[in-house]
């Protein structure tokens, strides 16, 4: 069984309503369908969320799928 993790919970992630229930409280049968769910999840975050940060996925050395946070673009002045 394979899981999705948050590296790092920012204020919209917890903010997120669903994202508990349709993402991360889920155990997938499949690597590749956690693979895929990890990538859905990043692109509702780029999508939907406050975009100050970048989400994308990966495997780490435990197989497990994390959904890392990147810092985004300076504030503008």
């Amino acid at each position: 069984m394979y899981k999705i993790e948050m590296e790092k919970m920012c204020g919209c992630a917890k903010r997120d309503e669903e994202l508990k229930s349709r993402w991360l409280d889920k155990e997938y049968a499949t690597k590749e369908e956690a693979e895929l769910e990890a990538l859905r999840l990043a692109n509702h975050a780029n999508a939907n969320w406050c975009k100050k940060h970048r989400f994308y996925a990966y495997e780490d050395e435990n197989n497990i799928i994390k959904i890392a946070v990147e810092l985004s673009c300076p504030k503008e002045v």
